[in-house]
């Protein structure tokens, strides 16, 4: 575990300051994109308003819900309080991000919806028996690094991919049957026999967080 990981652990910020940071991050964007005199002022305004939104979930939105338990009818609002099943996480952290989804219709879909509700159909990709370290690589070549949401059978998590690696970023139902970030490519949650992963964040859908739009259930 990082050692930002430790200390946040040891010591939880307000998690109200995190949600009120990535709402200024919004308005600001909105006024950017607003002001905006050429549509490549407006993409490097979403632009950074991406990297802004990723960063904050690696260094903060992860961070404050790690050690949250998991349960499969889990639905707490509040980090480490209460307990929180897969759909929820993904569905929470959302919604605490500025996205306006349903949180408690989206997190009881299957996870094919969830990732059509979130993600493009241009920034989705679909695998059946793959081996993890193939998927991996096949979506890194075709749709680069970032934020992404993945489906399984049974089974809903955030997939980070970077520089440094693939992290499955979910409330695991197996150990240690929490909230945690770990080696995608060894996690047991990451097993299935079929995965849809989509990209998060593209700019469409920056575009409606910034404009505050909702997000409905998408089938």
């Amino acid at each position: 575990m990082p050692l930002v990981w430790l200390v946040l652990l040891a010591a939880p910020s307000d998690y109200a300051a995190v949600k009120s940071d990535l709402a200024a991050l919004r308005e600001r964007t909105r006024v950017q994109v607003a002001q905006a005199a050429t549509p490549s002022t407006k993409a490097a305004a979403l632009a950074t308003a991406r990297a802004e939104l990723i960063a904050a979930f690696d260094t903060r939105l992860f961070p404050a819900w790690a050690g949250t338990r998991w349960d499969f009818y889990g639905t707490t609002e509040v980090p480490r309080e209460g307990k929180i099943a897969c759909g929820y996480y993904v569905s929470t952290l959302l919604r605490d991000a500025g996205f306006k989804v349903e949180r408690v219709k989206l997190a009881q879909q299957a996870s094919e919806w969830i990732v059509r509700t979130l993600a493009e159909d241009a920034d989705t990709l679909r695998f059946r028996h793959a081996e993890l370290p193939t998927l991996l690589q096949q979506v890194r070549t075709r749709l680069g690094e970032g934020l992404f949401v993945v489906g399984m059978d049974y089974h809903v998590a955030f997939l980070r991919l970077d520089s440094k690696g693939a992290q499955l970023c979910h409330s695991a139902v197996f150990e240690p049957k929490s909230a945690v970030c770990e080696d995608a490519a060894t996690s047991p949650g990451f097993a299935s026999s079929y995965h849809v992963v989509g990209k998060l964040f593209a700019d469409a859908q920056l575009q409606g967080w910034v404009e505050g739009q909702r997000f409905p259930v998408r089938r």
